[in-house]
């Protein structure tokens, strides 16, 4: 390993405590992030600690400003319960991208209702989690989620090794989702990840760009499945 790679590890390794975990709003630490307030924190099953957001009404609902996403609103009254199954249809996307994304893209979204179909199915708050219609039984109360993708970049590994830990060439993935009832929208969120994990910031430089990628996925299914959990009574409020 030359001089310069061991710099570039040792300045990151410093510097960690600036590493993001999880997708989060582009004012996070700012006026307009979410701030704790009653009824927000959860604790989830495996012991996480859970804000979801102070909530205000909005439109026949309520917006949350939860620290994960840039937009979330649910409908009043709704708390995903009372369902037989969901099902996540395939993404669309209307993201500009160029030539050479087009392959990091497909991967996008074919693994996002992979990721969430596995979360979803973690929470036990669905009986059922399909990602198919043909897999929908026959007279079963169904939720329909389906998410488009807005914006994305494959990210770069160039300018991830002189400043990846700031966020430079890191993947980004910005989802608008969509949850109905018979057609009725009851759910609605924007959320956008880039480069969450710790090694995709620290070591960045040296993976490739479509595995931080798929951290990104995940970490945006985590992040949704521990919303909708808290807010179907599966997590305990602290």
């Amino acid at each position: 390993m030359n001089k310069l790679t061991l710099k570039f590890l040792s300045s990151a390794a410093c510097a960690a405590a600036l590493v993001l975990v999880g997708c989060a709003t582009s004012s996070d630490s700012g006026s307009n992030g979410a701030s704790k307030g009653p009824g927000s924190g959860f604790r989830a099953t495996d012991g996480r600690n859970i804000d979801i957001g102070r909530s205000s009404t909005a439109n026949g609902g309520r917006n949350f400003r939860n620290p994960r996403m840039e937009k979330c609103w649910v409908a009043e009254g709704f708390n995903f319960n009372g369902y037989d199954t969901i099902y996540i249809a395939p993404t669309e996307s209307t993201a500009k991208f160029q030539n050479d994304e087009a392959r990091p893209h497909q991967i996008a979204k074919d693994r996002l209702p992979v990721e969430l179909a596995s979360y979803f199915k973690l929470t036990g708050v669905f009986p059922n989690v399909v990602t198919r219609e043909s897999d929908i039984k026959p007279g079963a109360k169904v939720l329909r989620l389906s998410n488009t993708i807005t914006e994305y970049s494959k990210g770069g590994g160039a300018a991830r090794y002189f400043a990846g830990l700031y966020g430079a060439g890191q993947p980004v993935l910005r989802v608008v989702g969509s949850t109905k009832d018979s057609g009725k929208e009851v759910f609605t969120y924007e959320m956008r990840c880039s480069g969450v994990s710790a090694g995709a910031r620290m070591t960045g430089a040296f993976r490739a760009d479509e595995d931080i990628q798929i951290e990104d996925i995940r970490s945006l299914a985590l992040d949704l499945s521990d919303f909708v959990a808290a807010i179907a009574g599966k997590y305990q409020a602290r």
